[in-house]
């Protein structure tokens, strides 16, 4: 087999240590192996978009360390020197709407460009003028990688393309390159925890059609016998805070802890928020057609149970993911004053799993909280879509109307199939590395050696330069 590995950056472990796993296992199954990296060429970079010159050099010089570390020389292509922008490429938007809708050939790149900006800015509804230098780099990132592999793609033959992630400007740019041109395009992530990694061929890590059907293909292949204490591990381990593929986002709350002015007495529903700003420019599939955004909601669920059943009191709980992030978004729903509702702002220490299963009903707009509820016996609403919205247990509203009835009615705990599968999923998905020994989630090294930006004998003077001067700066 050929394989390219297209990969803009490599400032990231344990991502860049992915592809060097990847590029080392092809290469001890005799495949050929090229690489295709960004050395400045592109307008913007996803883990450096204010393009400082020192982190693109040692984003360079940590890449070359780690290729180095392969068991044979794998060709590293740079990207051609890419021209200017073409004059075609639209770059001015009103709005975010307008944005979205914008595609090159059946690349979605207006999509592409927003998820790299709202993941620098951490704001849903990004004001377009005041980053719009910003979204333009991006912008013409995507659109200079996408013509890069459509044309390194028909000038030459490769079996497998990999990347990370695709979510982003240009790496989005590869997947929907390869796509046009027939070639298989493999997407890397994360795995089920710090020793294993994912791959994705031809989707992206969160098309929810085809994460539901490798979630019950990966339970139909299990021995029946173990997968649903398997299933049950990733529930438990949350709950205790074990920080498995990522952060626990509740280990600052205080265990046990509930709202003040909570009384099991009367009927409580706990809605709980997701940070939007992940999910907002991945697709349509992602877009939520029963509410407009979650402080509208919120806002329209109250009200109608103020008129209908005054006796419920919302306990709404901000995502912790969004202590410290500063957006109107945030500030609309911090500052809601509602008289059947508490706003649980992000940083509070209430407990988020002694609210769901104090609560009398769960609801939830894509936070894991809507299938964990499931493995508690807690009835549990989505108010919008999610990457378990397929299996049974979580009730999906499909109107206004359909979430009142669901959170007045008398809505019973599900059966926890669906739970198990997904909990399964989260708990065992990936592969082992074979090369690659991560210490943290974070950090780790590649054939026993840690990947660093080691200068070259020729900038060492540059590099004792820049420290000297460092050094006299914090006398």
């Amino acid at each position: 087999m050929k394989i390219a590995i297209i990969a803009p950056f490599a400032s990231v472990n344990p991502h860049f240590e992915m592809e060097l796993e990847l590029a080392q296992q092809h290469l001890d199954d005799g495949d050929q192996v090229e690489c295709f990296s960004c050395t400045g060429q592109l307008p913007n970079c996803d883990f450096n978009n204010t393009k400082d010159q020192q982190r693109c050099d040692e984003c360079q010089l940590r890449r070359e360390m780690g290729l180095g570390l392969l068991s044979q020389k794998v060709k590293n292509n740079t990207f051609v020197q890419l021209e200017a922008t073409d004059p075609t490429l639209r770059l001015e938007f009103e709005n975010v709407d307008q944005l979205i809708a914008y595609r090159i050939d059946e690349f979605d790149i207006g999509y592409a460009a927003l998820s790299s900006l709202v993941s620098v800015v951490r704001d849903p509804e990004p004001d377009l003028t005041e980053h719009g230098a910003l979204l333009k780099r991006f912008l013409s990132s995507a659109f200079q990688t996408y013509r890069f592999t459509r044309r390194l793609l028909q000038t030459q033959t490769f079996d497998r393309v990999y990347t990370f992630n695709g979510r982003f400007a240009a790496m989005r740019a590869v997947l929907r390159a390869c796509q046009a041109q027939g070639v298989d395009c493999v997407l890397h992530e994360r795995g089920c925890n710090k020793d294993h990694y994912e791959l994705f061929k031809n989707h992206l890590p969160h098309n929810i059609g085809a994460i539901n059907e490798a979630i019950n293909n990966l339970w139909n292949d299990a021995d029946p016998a173990t997968r649903q204490a398997h299933g049950e591990a990733w529930y438990l381990d949350r709950v205790n805070r074990v920080e498995t593929a990522w952060k626990s986002f509740v280990t600052e709350q205080e265990k046990g802890a509930l709202p003040e002015g909570f009384d099991p007495q009367q009927k409580n529903v706990a809605i709980f928020c997701s940070s939007d700003d992940e999910f907002v420019a991945i697709g349509d599939c992602w877009r939520n057609d029963l509410y407009p955004n979650q402080v509208t909601a919120i806002t329209q669920i109250a009200a109608s149970l103020e008129q209908t059943h005054p006796d419920i009191h919302l306990w709404v709980r901000v995502h912790p993911n969004l202590i410290g992030v500063e957006n109107q978004r945030k500030r609309d729903m911090l500052g809601l004053s509602l008289p059947n509702a508490t706003i649980i702002a992000p940083e509070d220490k209430v407990d988020t799993y002694a609210l769901m299963r104090s609560a009398d009903i769960t609801a939830s707009f894509g936070s894991s909280v809507g299938i964990e509820a499931v493995y508690w016996d807690r009835p549990s609403v989505l108010l919008g879509p999610c990457l378990y919205q397929h299996l049974q247990g979580p009730v999906r509203s499909t109107s206004h109307q359909h979430t009142i009835e669901l959170l007045t009615g008398d809505l019973k705990p599900a059966a926890k199939t669906g739970a198990y599968q997904y909990g399964f999923w989260f708990q065992t998905r990936g592969f082992p590395y074979q090369h690659y020994t991560a210490e943290t989630l974070f950090e780790g090294k590649f054939k026993g050696s840690l990947v660093y930006p080691k200068p070259k004998p020729s900038l060492m003077k540059k590099f004792k330069q820049r420290i000297r001067k460092a050094l006299k700066v914090h006398q």
